[in-house]
């Protein structure tokens, strides 16, 4: 009985065409033509040569797109200072001397080296959250993007003033 029945569906759905491509849709002629390869190459250099060879031409700068451009300058610029002290290790230069060196400086100079230690590192790990929450698959549609963007902005401001209090 059950046998039946499926076939009686079955002869229904092909009946109504729903498992066959579509029969509105005509097909177009379209001319092709033979090139030889430094044709084809010229042709292709000619259509790259139209197309923009960066989105800056295309896009408006968005808080999105300028977050991402920030979290990857702020990880390589903390790379490279992290590598900087590892060959000062290498070197022989201990870290008491480097503390000495830090503490001999002017009191602004001293502040401002670590503002610029604290805050790409404030930024760069809050926006590390951020990322996290959307491989959670939260923050994904634009307003509540934008809205985990600025909360990342003004929590770097808030952290970054706490680091420097230290």
């Amino acid at each position: 009985m059950q046998s039946l029945a499926r076939q009686s569906i079955r002869g229904q759905v092909l009946s109504r065409s729903l498992l066959r491509p579509v029969s509105g849709v005509h097909a177009r002629a379209v001319s092709t033509q033979a090139m030889s390869e430094a044709d084809n190459l010229s042709l292709l250099n000619e259509q790259r040569a139209k197309r923009p060879s960066s989105p800056w031409h295309i896009y408006q700068p968005q808080l999105t797109s300028m977050s991402s451009i920030a979290n990857r300058a702020t990880g390589a610029g903390l790379s490279v200072g992290f590598y900087g002290i590892f060959l000062a290790h290498l070197a022989g230069v201990d870290s008491a001397t480097m503390l000495d060196t830090f503490a001999s400086l002017p009191g602004w100079m001293q502040l401002s080296t670590k503002a610029l230690i604290a805050g790409p590192a404030a930024y760069h790990t809050l926006n590390g959250f951020r990322h996290l929450g959307w491989d959670l698959g939260y923050f994904l549609n634009l307003k509540t993007s934008y809205m985990a963007g600025y909360v990342v902005l003004g929590s770097t401001v808030v952290a970054t003033a706490g680091l420097l209090a230290l």
